[in-house]
């Protein structure tokens, strides 16, 4: 498991990972459409994930803190959304999927 050596959140609307080889920058919104938690796994949650990703309101990071050595938990603005944890593993799959893995 790889850690990221810097996290940053920029204007609460985006996170800055910095990994031993490269910089990459997720939007609020895209973090919040990744999130795997059991709720938006659900039908309702899923309903309601689709709902705030469709309107015309700002997704925002409203909240961050470390989960041990493994994670960072997100509180989402506007819905308030904040079960999710994105592993270091997960982010850095999609720091690859963002950037093809290049540095």
């Amino acid at each position: 498991m790889e850690t990221p050596e810097k996290i940053e959140v920029d204007d609460r609307t985006r996170v800055t990972l910095t990994w031993r080889d490269r910089t990459v920058a997720f939007e609020a919104r895209d973090l919040r459409e990744a999130c795997g938690c059991a709720d938006c796994r659900s039908e309702p949650g899923k309903k309601r994930t689709a709902a705030v990703l469709g309107g015309a309101q700002t997704i925002t990071i409203d909240h961050a803190e470390l989960r041990g050595a493994y994670a960072i938990n997100f509180t989402f603005g506007p819905d308030g959304h904040g079960t999710g944890i994105f592993t270091w593993d997960m982010l850095r799959g999609l720091s690859d999927a963002v950037d093809g893995g290049q540095p």
